[in-house]
């Protein structure tokens, strides 16, 4: 518990910090990896307990999303995303938004209100293991071998032109 607590009073305050230090959205921008590595597979559950992999979407490139209803940064992106989302999402892309901790009782009244087509699962105990997720949010890239190419910290203005050109220019 109290590794829990820590976990999330950290994230707290370098998400303040990263919101501080930008009023507005870092446009798209992703960091290419430095070791490219196989993305670690999870199970985790959705709003209405429907179990998701990451495995599920393989031959797929994958924007893996950590963030937090209680976050402001991770909410201001979610409208980026899902055009993200609908311009792109098809046969070869997905996201799958990884909300850390247990989901608040009005999490499906947010997603229908932000218009939400992607999809959401829990990680209650924040317990993912092998993601590195020094605060919220924290975006992947996967790429269609299950390797992770890109990583964000922070809030994005997800666009699909910039998107588009990171699978172009996979490392």
């Amino acid at each position: 518990m109290r590794i829990l607590t820590f976990i999330l009073i950290h994230s707290f305050f370098i998400t303040l910090h990263l919101t501080m230090m930008s009023a507005n959205a870092t446009t798209l921008q992703m960091t290419a990896v430095k070791e490219v590595e196989q993305a670690p597979d999870f199970t985790l559950n959705d709003a209405q307990g429907k179990p998701l992999s990451l495995s599920d979407f393989k031959g797929k490139y994958v924007l893996v999303n950590f963030w937090a209803h209680w976050c402001p940064p991770c909410i201001k992106e979610f409208p980026s995303m899902q055009t993200l989302y609908e311009q792109l999402g098809n046969e070869n892309f997905e996201i799958i938004a990884i909300h850390a901790g247990e989901f608040a009782d009005d999490l499906d009244a947010f997603l229908s209100k932000a218009g939400t087509t992607f999809p959401v699962v829990e990680d209650t105990n924040t317990s993912l293991s092998g993601w590195d997720v020094p605060a919220l949010p924290t975006t992947y890239l996967v790429a269609p071998d299950g390797n992770i190419i890109y990583k964000a910290i922070g809030p994005r203005e997800w666009e699909a032109e910039a998107m588009q050109k990171l699978f172009i220019n996979t490392p």
